[in-house]
């Protein structure tokens, strides 16, 4: 038996042509594009593609860019950097060297601003607008993220590394440069969010609630409905209300219970290190006294108690704004719109285009010529005017 090439599967030697493929469905090709669409969705779905948004003020989040073309000074000198809004990454600073900034919370788009320019979307704004002063910007809108401070994609790695966003800082850290004792890939799939060490370290009142994260293997992780229930039972202790009823008297509305006055953050049961990985709904475990609302208002970390801050609930909303116009979704119901005839002659066409394509597209590759966009818009062109010759002359019955 002859030796096989493992990532080809062919015999060794023989060479395999790129464009030769297994047979792909049209189901198999609505799939690919909906993975497509889920991806679009969750990072872009939610944001206004159309229309600047520096008119509605500050954005809880939006998909963000910063543009080195208009700002080549912020690569050294941060105080020059600029993050613009998606409509306005596809109209003023097309072609431009972007760098994608996934979103960034109660961020105002820098477009017509001083620190770039006038907006191409925003004729009604008269004159360069004065800058963005509540507008944060760190070492992303230079290209650089983590410690290590390098660009995503690093051209230097060879190994697709896990990057995560911390829920305070928003940098992007690269999981084996964290300091977070027994951090593995294993816990992604449970994880939440994450905070890096130094905001662990700038807020530490947020140890206090590391019952919450997950805990090294061998080590016991608080349970999240037992903190919970012992926060309720603060509660209660406190309002002097029996355990297991409620504080407010039958029929009087819940906006006239009375405030917690007395904190009841929970006691950390020993000393955390290095970042945390929290589990869903940690934030709803936070107290809410008078006390804790300062402190938070101090840190500037307010944003915790707002459930639309989550980069979740923004992916959430973008993803079903986006479900019923994707592909996937507007393929299948064309296909069962119509009767099983209709369906196999769909998808007989399909594939006859498909056959086309790549016999097409096989003369480029054996010249080693680039594609274009016109070379592909020169190929549906012939395969239209083949499509209206082949329908012929009408035929009417006498």
């Amino acid at each position: 038996m002859s030796e096989f090439d493992a990532a080809a599967g062919v015999p060794e030697g023989e060479e395999t042509n790129p464009l030769e493929q297994s047979t792909i469905t049209m189901l198999d090709v609505l799939e690919q594009e909906k993975e497509l669409d889920d991806e679009y969705a969750a990072v872009l779905g939610a944001s206004d593609e159309k229309s600047c948004t520096y008119a509605k003020g500050p954005i809880g989040r939006q998909a963000l860019y910063s543009c080195l073309t208009c700002c080549p000074e912020a690569r050294e000198d941060l105080s020059k950097a600029a993050g613009i809004c998606l409509a306005c990454s596809y109209r003023c600073h097309e072609h431009h060297e972007l760098v994608e900034l996934y979103t960034k919370r109660n961020f105002r788009c820098d477009c017509p601003t001083q620190r770039l320019g006038k907006c191409s979307l925003n004729p009604q704004v008269e004159g360069v607008q004065p800058r963005n002063e509540e507008n944060l910007y760190n070492q992303n809108f230079q290209g650089l993220y983590c410690k290590c401070k390098r660009p995503y994609p690093d051209p230097d790695r060879t190994v697709e590394e896990v990057m995560l966003q911390c829920a305070i800082c928003e940098d992007w850290y690269h999981l084996p440069h964290m300091t977070a004792p027994g951090a593995s890939e294993k816990w992604l799939d449970s994880c939440s969010e994450m905070i890096c060490d130094g905001c662990m370290d700038a807020k530490p009142f947020l140890k206090d609630y590391t019952g919450l994260a997950l805990q090294p293997v061998g080590e016991e992780q608080a349970d999240d409905s037992q903190l919970k229930n012992e926060l309720d039972r603060s509660i209660s202790d406190i309002m002097n209300v029996p355990e297991g009823e409620s504080p407010e008297e039958e029929g009087e509305p819940s906006q006239k219970r009375p405030k917690l006055e007395n904190c009841v953050r929970p006691k950390p049961t020993k000393e955390h290190e290095g970042a945390a990985f929290w589990t869903n709904d940690w934030r709803k475990s936070l107290c809410q006294c008078s006390e804790c609302l300062t402190l938070y208002k101090e840190l500037g970390v307010e944003f915790l108690l707002d459930a639309e801050d989550l980069a979740k609930t923004y992916e959430e909303r973008g993803m079903k704004r986006a479900e019923e116009n994707s592909s996937y979704e507007q393929g299948i119901r064309a296909l069962a719109s119509i009767d099983r005839t209709q369906q196999i002659d769909a998808i007989t066409e399909y594939n006859r285009m498909k056959d086309k394509l790549k016999e097409y597209l096989q003369a480029f590759a054996a010249s080693k010529k680039v594609v274009t966009e016109e070379d592909i818009n020169r190929f549906f062109a012939g395969m239209r005017n083949e499509n209206n010759a082949n329908l012929g002359q009408p035929y009417f019955c006498r």
